[in-house]
């Protein structure tokens, strides 16, 4: 070997252990970085000697840490707002539970059927009331709270994913500017605003030959290609309560949306395509729209049952030729007549009448009910039986029941059946409206939100029941005279006479009421006692919340370990640099020897 192929190798030599150990810097500096992926210096094969720096990057590892990126960023979004539902539920055993309140109602309605004329004991009844409805109306409004926290986390959340677009949009527009030489930096950058986009909605990415990426939607929808980045936009509506709602139907859509805006192609609605069902969008919607929604309805229901269970009396049908005669006069708007027949084929049916006046709410649909065996009817019964008549005879019709319907004696509601149809059974659920002179059943608790009025879970207008736990409050008529606690009839009858609590107590005890289909506890329409479902409300939450935590902690161990993986395999690992470090110095070391010697044999031979 001559002396200059030994100088010129020596000095490529040095070269490339000063570019290799200059990498080996890099990635000490990037160790710390969660988006840096380590670089090795590559040499071209040919003469031994480093020509480029790549990254050493699983690719599938990187995908697949996105994806679960898309899921940790919906668990942990739930896990966060679910803590903070089960903080308003209160500590189990404490005395500010819902359960709590409920037993001192119970209780002190049991002291005053002891000594119904003391006004100490009706003092407390009422005061128990009070506590009972203002612990109601404060979790209905501390759920709505964590709704509207969620609207505007939605929006945090939407103006995040605009700037991880508008990041990989003007990074891939660098990586393609790079003449098939992207600086690694760039790509680190760009994936990193991929990462951070992962876990706000699910992605599915596609890296074109230049090194760019092209995102969509996990359905398809797309978010950034090489002319740019589509934007999103959410429009938010503030402070949420329990009337408010998605709907695919603007016009009736009273939360905000999250809307991909296509230029010039007008907009796509992103919850309403399905394109938001995980990340920590998908996440939020999901707690706004249905975990909230359905711990609302839960305790709607609770109130919706307390007051009932007081209130409601059952009225039932006379005997007459081929049918039964029901006494209807005092059926408010959403009470209900349950009707049961058996068909010419000798099949047995339920049939739910509601009293509806609201002529835009019919039809109803079946699901107006939690009974899922029953046919819904909803019929105005405004100017009595003899004007419902004609309109309750065309729904039973054509439903084809066989029966008849027909004014009865005094004005009653006749349904009769003809051989081989008959009537099985005919009764009704009347609320209450006054303190005295309807029996002993109590409107103890109204809606403030209407006057005051008696609760009959009308579905005129806003359906009632819809966030009357934020509404209930004590009757009025109690807080002035709480004689009525024990008074019933008109003329009065004695205020020590204890019936009209003892009817309280078993009216609370042992009165069937109902749960929503929307509240979700796979009651199906079972009537059970308001004691009961209180208790499965809290327990149905708890669990929920058990659930959703229990959920996140899986994820995270499951994203934990991708991570480390990824890691693993394309991060900075320290003992290896320092390997590396150690052997390139001692490449350094050994090609400045081999010049040094080089150079002393120039100086001999110049010196002869």
């Amino acid at each position: 070997m001559g002396l200059f192929t030994a100088l010129n190798i020596a000095s490529r030599g040095l070269d490339y252990t000063q570019n290799a150990l200059s990498v080996v810097a890099q990635n000490v500096a990037g160790a710390n970085d969660p988006n840096y992926v380590r670089r090795e210096y590559q040499s071209d094969g040919a003469s031994g000697l480093g020509d480029t720096i790549r990254r050493s990057l699983d690719s599938f590892l990187q995908k697949q840490m996105w994806r679960e990126s898309g899921s940790t960023g919906f668990t942990s979004a739930q896990s966060d707002f679910m803590a903070q539902l089960d903080t308003l539920f209160g500590v189990p055993g404490s005395n500010s539970t819902l359960s709590a309140r409920f037993d001192d109602f119970t209780k002190s309605l049991k002291s005053l059927q002891t000594d119904p004329g003391s006004t100490a004991n009706r003092s407390t009844v009422i005061a128990a009331a009070k506590r009972l409805a203002s612990g109601l109306a404060d979790l209905s409004n501390g759920i709505q709270s964590l709704r509207s926290g969620a609207e505007q986390a939605i929006s945090d959340a939407t103006a995040d994913a605009n700037d991880a677009l508008k990041s990989i949009a003007e990074l891939n527009g660098r990586i393609a500017n790079s003449s098939g030489n992207p600086d690694p930096s760039l790509i680190d950058l760009r994936d990193g605003a991929l990462r951070k986009l992962s876990g706000l909605l699910p992605l599915s990415v596609t890296m074109s030959a230049d090194g760019t990426a092209n995102v969509s939607t996990t359905n398809g929808i797309l978010l950034v290609d090489p002319a740019g980045a589509k934007s999103l936009s959410f429009d938010s509506h503030g402070t949420l309560n329990a009337a408010s709602v998605y709907d695919v139907n603007a016009s009736t859509r009273s939360v905000g949306t999250v809307t991909l805006n296509n230029a010039g192609s007008g907009t796509v609605d992103l919850i309403a395509s399905g394109a938001l069902k995980l990340g920590r969008l998908g996440g939020l919607i999901d707690l706004r729209d249905h975990l909230l929604v359905k711990a609302q309805a839960q305790i709607d229901d609770v109130a919706a049952g307390l007051s009932s269970a007081l209130s409601d009396t059952n009225v039932t049908s006379t005997s007459v030729t081929g049918g039964y005669d029901l006494d209807v006069s005092g059926l408010q708007s959403g009470n209900a007549i349950a009707l049961s027949y058996v068909d010419s084929a000798g099949l047995s049916h339920k049939v739910s009448i509601i009293r509806v006046e609201d002529a835009s709410k019919l039809p109803l649909s079946n699901g107006a009910t939690a009974d899922p065996n029953d046919e819904v009817i909803g019929v105005s019964f405004a100017g009595g039986v003899a004007n419902a008549k004609a309109a309750l005879q065309t729904k039973l019709d054509a439903l084809g029941t066989g029966l008849s319907v027909n004014v009865g004696t005094n004005g009653a509601l006749r349904i009769t059946g003809t051989t081989p149809a008959s009537v099985s059974s005919l009764s009704a659920r009347v609320t209450t409206t006054a303190l005295t002179g309807q029996g002993t059943g109590l409107p103890l608790f109204v809606d403030s939100g209407s006057n005051n009025t008696s609760f009959t879970d009308s579905l005129d207008g806003t359906a009632q029941r819809r966030g009357f736990a934020s509404r209930i409050v004590v009757n009025s008529g109690l807080l002035t005279d709480s004689s009525y606690l024990s008074v019933y009839q008109s003329p009065a009858n004695a205020a020590s006479d204890p019936t009209r609590p003892t009817d309280l107590i078993q009216r609370l005890e042992k009165t069937g009421v109902t749960s929503s289909a929307q509240a979700e506890l796979g009651l199906a329409g079972t009537r059970i006692p308001i004691g009961q479902l209180l208790r499965q409300t809290v327990q149905a939450n708890a669990d929920e919340v058990k659930r959703v935590i229990a959920s996140n902690d899986n994820q995270t161990l499951i994203q934990n370990a991708i991570d480390s993986k990824f890691t693993k395999a394309s991060g900075v690992n320290m003992d290896k640099e320092l390997s590396d470090m150690t052997q390139l110095q001692n490449a350094y070391t050994a090609n400045a020897r081999v010049l040094t010697a080089v150079k002393d044999m120039f100086d001999v031979l110049m010196r002869l």
